[in-house]
């Protein structure tokens, strides 16, 4: 259980390291370093990426992007008309990019588990289907994320709304990921047994451990 959760914990600050950088720091230190400070946590990964020789996934490049534009946006602003509802915006575009990524021979999570467990899946068609279908399942996680904190920004001061999408936000994102490296078995055989998936008479399950 415990090389379970480093592995989690690892996987989310590798994809996501700048985005959570930027939560803590805007709720507890200001805008501005919270842009220096995600800044920096894109140059360190970037560093060790290239030290490594670890490519840069879709999803890596997509957060990073995402944060830095958003971010450079609410700075330059006379007054930070974004900050209360960038958040919606980032997590409909973060959505939308899920969407594009889903197609192509090398759906975006099956991008990131291949580079996660140092493998190549066979190119089969039962498994690019399911990367496909949990692409899209991590698309409409952020576009009901976007709905609430559009919600939330309506309802509440910025400051609370700000706090609440902080708190939510991490929790959600941490039992995402949790669940993604946990029930991805049982996913693809839910997915077989609702007909989702192309029948491969040869193979019945994943050729290899996506998830525990």
């Amino acid at each position: 259980m415990m090389k379970r959760s480093v592995t989690v914990a690892r996987y989310i600050l590798a994809e996501f390291g700048p985005l959570i950088v930027f939560w803590v720091l805007a709720a507890t230190a200001g805008i501005r370093i919270a842009i220096a400070g995600s800044i920096a946590a894109i140059a360190c990964e970037t560093g060790w990426r290239l030290y490594r020789g670890i490519p840069f996934t879709r999803l890596y490049l997509l957060v990073s992007f995402l944060t830095v534009a958003f971010g450079i946006i609410d700075l330059l602003a006379a007054n930070p008309f974004m900050l209360k509802y960038e958040a919606v915006v980032t997590n409909v575009a973060t959505g939308l990019a899920f969407v594009l990524g889903a197609g192509g021979a090398r759906p975006m999570l099956q991008e990131v588990v291949e580079q996660r467990q140092k493998t190549i899946y066979p190119d089969r068609a039962d498994i690019r289907r399911f990367f496909q279908i949990f692409t899209l399942i991590w698309a409409g996680y952020f576009f009901i994320k976007a709905g609430f904190y559009f919600y939330v920004g309506q309802v509440l001061p910025m400051v609370q709304a700000m706090a609440v999408r902080s708190t939510v936000g991490g929790i959600s994102l941490g039992v995402m990921t949790v669940l993604s490296f946990t029930q991805g078995r049982r996913l693809f055989s839910l997915c077989q047994w609702c007909g989702w998936l192309p029948v491969i008479p040869e193979a019945a399950e994943l050729p290899a451990d996506v998830t525990r």
